[in-house]
C-alpha cells in the first residue's frame, strides 16, 4: 500500500507542459507525450489523469491524451496511455539551438511493374523539382488499380543529409501525400506525420504515395526543427497517359536503341515528366484489345486519367488506329476521357505480321493527328509505305518527308529516326496535353 501512495505522489508532483512535440528526434510520441520531452513517463501520466473525463472544448481537454480521437478522454484512452508508457522518442531537439545541417531530396520518374525498365532510373532535374508540369509526377493510387507485377505507383525519393543522422524534419503541404520506407507499403513502414510534420526516418530511400482519390498538387519538404526549409519537391498527379507502339520486330529496350525512333521519343517524353508506356505493337490485337488497351482503361477508371495519347511507327501506326477505335467504341463503359493526340510514322495496317496495306484512316475522335510518311520504291523498302491521311498535321494530310531536303533519301526503315520527325512528335504532343 505504501508503494501505491508513493507512486500517486510522484504522479501528482510531476510537471506538465512546455516543449514542442514536433521536436522529438524519433516518431512514436505523437500521442501520450503531454509535456513534449520525448519521453512518456510519470509526468505525462499525471497530465493524463488531470485531463481524464474532459471533452472537446473543456479547458482540461488535451488532444494528445485522446488516443482514439473520440473527443472525450475516457477509459479507452487510459489503455492507450498505458500501452505507450515508458516510450523514449528522444532526444529532444531544441528548435532554437544552432543547426548547421544540410539536406536534399531527389525524386525519380515513375516505375513500371518490378522496376524502371524499359527506362533507366531517371532523377527529376533540380531545376524542375517544383515545376507544376516537369516536376515529379505521381499516379493516384486508388484501391482496385491493377498492378500485375506488384505495387509500382509510389515515387522513389532519396534523402541526403550532412552530417549523417542530423535531426531533420519532413513536412508535407497536404495529407494526400503518404510516405513509406518500403516500396511495397509493408505494414508498419508508413511514416507517421503529426500536423503534417514527421521526424526524418533513418532510411536514405523513401517512397511517396498519392493516397487521395482526387487530383491535386502537394509539396514534400526537408527542413530543420526551427522551420527552415532545405529542399522541396512539388508533386502533381498524372492526368494523362502516353502509349508508344514500335514497328514490326521492334521491342522496348533499356535504353532505347538509336534506330527505334518511337522509343527514343518515349524516353524524351518520360524525362519531360509524362507517364509513358512502351509496347511492342503485337500487344494490340487487330480489334484493339490486349494488354495496351487494358492498361489505358485501368488508368482511366482507377487513376482518374482523362487524356490519352497514342503514337506508332509502321505496324505500330496501324495498331494506333485499332487501339483508338476500340477505346472509342467502348467509351460509354470506360469513363470520361479524350484522345487528345495520335501520330503515324509511315503507318501500315496491322491485321497480321505480313500486312503491307497503307494505314490511311484517321482515328475518328482524336483532337490532333500528326502524320509523317514516305512513298518509297520496291527496291528500297518493298513498297512498305505510309500515305496521306485526311485532316492531319501538317495540313492537310501530313508530311511526305521525301519532299523535304532532310528526308529526300528516306525509306520505310529510316523515316521514324529523323530528328525532325521525332521532334515533331515530342513538341506537338506536349503542345496539346500536359502530364
Amino acid at each position: 500500500m505504501r508503494k501505491t501512495y508513493v507512486l500517486l505522489a510522484l504522479i501528482a508532483a510531476a510537471p506538465v507542459g512546455g516543449l514542442a512535440l514536433a521536436d522529438c528526434a524519433q516518431t512514436g510520441c505523437e500521442k501520450g507525450d503531454l509535456n513534449g520531452d520525448c519521453l512518456i513517463d510519470l509526468s505525462d501520466l499525471a497530465g493524463f489523469l488531470g485531463a481524464f473525463g474532459a471533452t472537446t472544448g473543456d479547458a482540461a481537454y488535451l488532444a494528445d491524451a485522446d488516443f482514439d480521437d473520440s473527443g472525450a478522454i475516457e477509459l479507452s484512452d487510459l489503455a492507450g496511455a498505458l500501452a505507450v508508457f515508458g516510450r523514449d522518442c528522444g532526444p529532444f531537439i531544441d528548435p532554437n539551438e544552432p543547426n548547421d545541417a544540410t539536406g536534399t531530396l531527389t525524386a525519380y520518374r515513375p516505375q513500371f511493374g518490378t522496376g524502371y525498365a524499359p527506362y533507366l532510373r531517371t532523377a527529376v532535374a533540380d531545376g524542375d523539382e517544383e515545376d507544376a508540369e516537369r516536376g515529379p509526377g505521381i499516379r493516384i493510387n486508388n484501391p482496385g488499380d491493377a498492378d500485375p507485377a506488384g505495387e509500382d505507383d509510389l515515387i522513389e525519393v532519396t534523402v541526403s543529409v550532412s552530417p549523417p543522422g542530423a535531426p531533420l524534419r519532413l513536412r508535407r503541404s497536404a495529407n494526400s501525400l503518404s510516405v513509406w520506407t518500403t516500396r511495397g507499403k509493408t505494414p508498419g513502414t508508413q511514416v507517421a506525420f503529426m500536423s503534417d510534420e514527421a521526424a526524418l526516418p533513418g532510411q536514405t530511400t523513401l517512397w511517396v504515395e498519392w493516397s487521395a482519390a482526387a487530383h491535386g498538387q502537394a509539396t514534400l519538404s526537408l527542413g530543420k526543427p526551427s522551420g527552415e526549409t532545405l529542399d522541396s519537391l512539388r508533386f502533381h498527379t498524372f492526368r494523362s497517359i502516353v502509349t508508344a507502339l514500335g514497328g514490326e520486330d521492334q521491342v522496348p529496350t533499356t535504353p532505347a536503341v538509336a534506330n527505334s525512333g518511337t522509343y527514343v521519343v518515349a524516353e524524351a517524353l518520360y524525362q519531360r515528366g509524362f507517364d509513358v508506356l512502351q509496347f511492342d505493337e503485337d500487344n494490340v490485337s487487330p480489334n484493339g484489345s490486349g494488354a495496351v488497351y487494358d492498361a489505358i482503361v485501368d488508368a482511366i477508371q482507377h487513376r482518374q486519367v482523362s487524356e490519352v495519347a497514342i503514337y506508332g511507327y509502321s505496324h505500330g501506326g496501324g495498331s494506333t488506329y485499332d487501339l483508338a477505335e476500340r477505346l472509342d467504341v467502348n467509351r460509354a463503359g470506360i469513363g470520361m476521357f479524350e484522345i487528345r493526340f495520335t501520330s503515324y510514322a509511315d503507318s501500315v495496317e496491322n491485321d497480321s505480321d505480313i500486312d503491307v496495306q497503307q494505314e490511311l484512316r484517321r482515328p475518328l475522335s482524336v483532337l490532333y493527328h500528326l502524320n509523317h510518311y514516305q512513298h518509297g520504291t520496291l527496291l528500297e523498302d518493298f513498297f512498305l509505305d505510309g500515305g496521306p491521311v485526311p485532316n492531319s498535321n501538317p495540313p492537310p494530310t501530313g508530311l511526305d518527308v521525301e519532299t523535304t531536303p532532310w528526308g529526300a533519301n528516306s525509306t520505310h526503315f529510316t523515316v521514324d529516326d529523323y530528328v525532325q520527325v521525332r521532334s515533331a512528335i515530342e513538341l506537338d504532343l506536349g503542345g496539346v496535353m500536359a502530364p
